[in-house]
């Protein structure tokens, strides 16, 4: 019935990068460590709110570990998704220009950010392209060859690519 546009880039699933594992890992770690010495010390049943809230940001950071992001450029529009939690389609009409960018250290945090930028979807240091579509978009590649790659298909569907 309807066929999809052509996909001129797909991200594929970009997991998170090792400083943030690391830091992911650390608060998973803590959190554990946290429950097991309230369960030891019986605090259970003095404070089973405050314990249920450390089991639930326990269960919480622990899915995003496995959160990954994904960008796809078909011909119409522009997919944004940073699992579990966005889902974001942008007209190409819409996209006044595109501009390589790099993301440095954790200055941006990292997962899905809001800033002065617009609205971020940082993986990881390294690589990154900056979409104007009325509010802005920083959307972290994880390699040259991606961030290349996804500014070649912007090209290609109409969009205008300033390089630096």
């Amino acid at each position: 019935m309807f066929q999809d546009a052509a996909v001129l880039f797909d991200s594929g699933r970009m997991f998170y990068g090792r400083l943030p594992r690391a830091i992911i890992g650390g608060a998973v770690v803590l959190l554990g460590g946290i429950l097991v010495a309230v369960s030891s010390t019986g605090a259970l049943e003095a404070e089973p709110l405050g314990v249920t809230s450390i089991a639930v940001a326990l269960v919480f950071i622990t899915s995003l570990a496995f959160g990954f992001s994904r960008i796809q450029v078909l011909e119409n529009e522009v997919r944004l998704q940073w699992f579990p939690f966005y889902r974001r389609r942008i007209p190409v009409a819409a996209i006044q220009r595109a501009t390589p960018a790099a993301i440095h250290g954790l200055r941006y945090g990292f997962g899905l950010r809001f800033g002065a930028f617009g609205l971020g979807i940082i993986q990881d240091t390294g690589p990154a392209v900056r979409l104007d579509a009325g509010r802005g978009y920083l959307l972290s590649l994880g390699s040259a060859d991606r961030q290349e790659r996804f500014l070649e298909a912007l090209t290609a569907a109409g969009i205008h690519v300033q390089r630096n």
